[in-house]
C-alpha cells in the first residue's frame, strides 16, 4: 500500500516535472526567432504584384508561424476581400519556418477610364473598385461603355483568339441610330476597326489575314460585310 503510494507520488513528481519543462519550452520557442516567419514566397501571380499580395494578408517577419497555421482561413478570406483580382488562394508552409501564398488570380479583361483614373476589369465584366493611374500589361481599354454593355463586350474579348487579344489596343461605343451595336477598335498595329457587338467574335478571327493584304494601314470594316479601304493622306 505505503509503496504503491510512494509510486503514484514519483509519477505525479514526473508528470509535474514533465510539464513544467513543456511550459518552458513552449515558452522558449515562442520567445525566440525560430517561432516567426522567415520568409515569404508567392506563387502565380499575373496581374498582381507578390508585395501587394504580402501586404494584404499582413504577414511578416514578425508573424506568428503557429498563429497563421491557426488563422490561415480568416486571414485568406480578408485577403481576397481587400484584393477582388484574387479567385482563390492557399497558405503553405516550408522548412518549418518559410511559407508560401500561392494565388490564382481572375484574367484580367481590361480596363475602363472614369475620371482620369483606370479600373481593371476580371471576369463576366466586374470591375474592381481600385484608382490606377495607367493602365498595366498588354490589356485593352473601354471607353463609353454603360455596365451591361461593359459586361458585353468584355466577355466577347474573352473569347476571341489569343492573337487578336493581343492586338486590340481601345475598343469604343460608337452606337448609331441605324446600328445601336456598333463599336469601333483600335489595334496596336495602327489600324482601326468598325464592327458589330453582335458579329465581332465570329468576324475578328478574319482579322490577322486581312491586315497582312492590306499595303498601307487604314480601317476594316467588320459592321455589314468585310472590307477594307486605307486611312487618307493628310493634306
Amino acid at each position: 500500500m505505503l509503496m504503491a503510494l510512494k509510486k503514484r507520488i514519483r509519477i505525479s513528481k514526473n508528470g509535474l516535472i514533465f510539464l513544467i519543462v513543456f511550459i518552458i519550452i513552449i515558452i522558449a520557442y515562442f520567445g525566440s526567432p525560430l517561432s516567426k516567419v522567415r520568409n515569404i514566397n508567392v506563387e502565380g501571380v499575373n496581374d498582381l504584384g507578390a508585395q501587394q499580395v504580402i501586404n494584404a494578408t499582413k504577414i511578416d517577419d514578425n508573424s506568428v508561424l503557429l498563429d497563421l497555421l491557426i488563422h490561415h482561413k480568416s486571414i485568406t478570406e480578408k485577403t481576397e476581400k481587400k484584393l477582388p483580382s484574387i479567385k482563390s488562394m492557399s497558405i503553405k508552409t516550408r522548412n518549418m519556418r518559410d511559407i508560401t501564398i500561392q494565388v490564382k488570380e481572375y484574367s484580367t479583361l481590361g480596363f475602363i477610364n472614369k475620371n482620369g483614373y483606370y479600373y481593371r476589369i476580371i471576369n463576366d465584366g466586374h470591375v474592381i473598385n481600385q484608382k490606377m493611374s495607367a493602365p498595366i500589361g498588354n490589356y485593352p481599354t473601354y471607353s463609353n461603355f454603360g455596365t451591361k454593355r461593359l459586361k458585353q463586350i468584355a466577355n466577347l474579348y474573352a473569347e476571341l483568339p489569343s492573337n487578336v487579344q493581343t492586338n486590340i489596343s481601345e475598343i469604343y461605343n460608337s452606337p448609331t441610330k441605324l446600328n445601336p451595336y456598333r463599336i469601333k477598335i483600335d489595334m496596336n498595329d495602327g489600324n482601326k476597326v468598325i464592327a458589330d457587338m453582335r458579329t465581332v467574335k465570329t468576324k475578328l478571327k478574319y482579322y490577322p489575314g486581312m491586315a497582312a493584304q492590306m499595303k498601307k494601314k487604314g480601317v476594316i470594316d467588320l459592321e455589314i460585310g468585310a472590307y477594307s479601304y486605307p486611312f487618307k493622306d493628310k493634306k
